[in-house]
């Protein structure tokens, strides 16, 4: 390839060979000066060559290309003239992008275009035989040829740029800009895989980053500005994987906050962990925690009363609402009662991790599942405040399914209440933070700790009653389902009763 005594002349060189068409002579043209030894000080046409450049790599989709130009160019300019390096890279990924949504404007079924489950992967065997035999190429097969290659380099772009700006000071912002397009990408067409791919990305970045402590241009984390750059991705990485649905990945995104957390020994500020908390509420929820998802809804409570000052009554009223349903939620006997030993290590060592994502002190050296527990959680809402705030059916359904005793009237004073509080919820006017509250996701769970505590009560009173009599009572399941909610509770001893289908009763033992 020919050298050049200016760069000057290299990009007039490569406008003459764009003219005749030659564009892949024109972009090695570049290469050729871009990775020259001879031109290692930035100077203003070098700029202008590596607009050129880029534009040319997205034309040609050659993004390895695009890579080695760009890491060429990070080492010129760095030290000198970091805003020119960031107008190329912004250059870079607003063509690619622009090319991406061109292609996509083109295609009419853009659903069917973009049904690939990895944009990594190579075309199947399967389709080219069906390219190869088929006489007319199908709509869609016309589709995924014009938009899955643009949106492929797309994906490339982003993970390019990533790489090229990681664990560097001075590109830290262009760095946050970056990983947040890139989750955006992720969320506007719904890619899972590259979802997941970006997560591992980043968390490789921020792994390498302490491991490599003597790096040059090394990212200061306890500068404040610098973490709450590294916070904001995290955070967003948190609000993608949840509205995605990735609940897994949204565990592990609220691990990588709590980790950073710890690393720099500092907490986020308010507005921040409000979003952590009310994401772990979401997570909780759908793992069935329903213990964890109720601590997560308590420290919700008291970020929100202590920092937000334009809370309204109404709001307030609903979150602890929230926060009562959601501890009696949970089932009102220990799951590990009667456990082997290893279940109990496992169910403490998680208890250990559980709680330190809610912010949550336990000793390892003790036996946790006093503190962290159902009885310990229904106290804390008395003592701080949690109980005065909840609606009035909200306190009244707490009493009668924690305080009175009534095994003949429990279930017709329950139902009622039951049927005021699913209308409850909507949308928080003075708490943007917060999901949605919709009281009536836990009516089943409700449901099913008043058909345990009628159980309860009437055992107490009963040594045996007909089935049908014990089914007149529990209005909320038919008796089959009352049964596989009880064996549980037998099981870990809440309970001790038998049924005996021969004579159509229940016998209960002493508990």
């Amino acid at each position: 390839m020919a050298t050049f005594a200016k760069p000057e002349n290299a990009l007039k060189r490569a406008g003459e060979l764009i003219n005749v068409g030659q564009h892949l002579d024109a972009l090695m043209a570049l290469h050729s000066l871009i990775t020259s030894r001879r031109y290692r000080a930035w100077q203003k046409p070098l700029e202008n060559i590596m607009f050129k450049y880029v534009e040319l790599c997205v034309v040609l989709r050659k993004g390895r290309f695009a890579k080695d130009g760009l890491i060429q160019y990070r080492i010129v300019c760095q030290q000198v003239n970091v805003n020119s390096l960031e107008e190329v890279i912004k250059h870079f990924m607003h063509l690619a992008t622009e090319k991406a949504e061109s292609a996509r404007n083109q295609a009419q079924a853009l659903d069917e275009a973009l049904d690939v489950e990895d944009l990594e992967a190579d075309k199947r065997p399967e389709d080219l035989m069906l390219s190869y035999v088929s006489g007319e190429k199908g709509k869609d097969r016309s589709d995924r040829e014009l938009v899955t290659p643009w949106f492929k380099f797309l994906w490339e772009t982003y993970r390019t740029v990533l790489e090229i700006l990681r664990n560097n000071s001075k590109l830290e912002a262009l760095y946050a800009m970056t990983a947040h397009r890139a989750f955006q990408f992720c969320k506007q067409y719904k890619r899972t895989t590259e979802f997941r791919r970006l997560c591992e990305i980043i968390r490789n970045h921020l792994a390498n980053l302490n491991k490599y402590r003597d790096q040059r241009d090394r990212p200061d984390l306890s500068a404040p500005e610098s973490l709450q750059l590294y916070l904001d991705t995290r955070f967003e990485q948190l609000k993608i994987a949840t509205e995605l649905e990735l609940w897994q990945e949204a565990f592990r995104s609220v691990e990588d906050i709590h980790a950073l957390m710890c690393m720099v020994k500092k907490t986020p500020k308010a507005s921040l962990m409000v979003i952590y908390y009310a994401k772990l509420t979401e997570i909780f929820w759908i793992s069935g925690s329903h213990l964890y998802h109720a601590y997560a809804w308590l420290k919700l409570f008291s970020l929100q009363k202590s920092f937000n000052k334009n809370l309204s009554q109404k709001d307030l009223q609903m979150i602890a609402s929230s926060v009562v349903l959601a501890a009696l939620s949970v089932v009102p006997f220990d799951h590990t009662h009667g456990g082997s030993h290893a279940e109990l290590e496992n169910d403490k060592e998680r208890n250990l991790r559980m709680a330190n994502l809610i912010n949550f002190n336990l000793d390892p050296k003790h036996d946790n599942r006093e503190m962290l527990s159902r009885l310990t959680l229904l106290s804390e809402l008395v003592s701080k405040g949690v109980m005065s705030c909840a609606t009035p059916e909200v306190k009244d359904l707490f009493h009668v399914l924690e305080h009175e005793f009534l095994p003949l009237d429990i279930a017709a004073r329950v139902q009622p209440l039951l049927g005021k509080i699913s209308k409850l919820g909507g949308k928080l006017a003075t708490a943007s933070s917060v999901p949605e509250v919709q009281l009536s996701k836990y009516l089943l769970s409700l449901e099913k700790l008043a058909t345990l505590r009628l159980l309860q009560q009437v055992s107490q009173v009963y040594q045996t009653i007909t089935i049908e009599s014990l089914s007149r009572m529990i209005p909320f399941f038919n008796f089959s389902v009352v049964e596989k909610i009880s064996v549980d509770a037998v099981k870990h001893n809440f309970i001790n009763m038998k049924v005996d289908h021969m004579k159509g009763a229940v016998l209960f033992g002493s508990v």
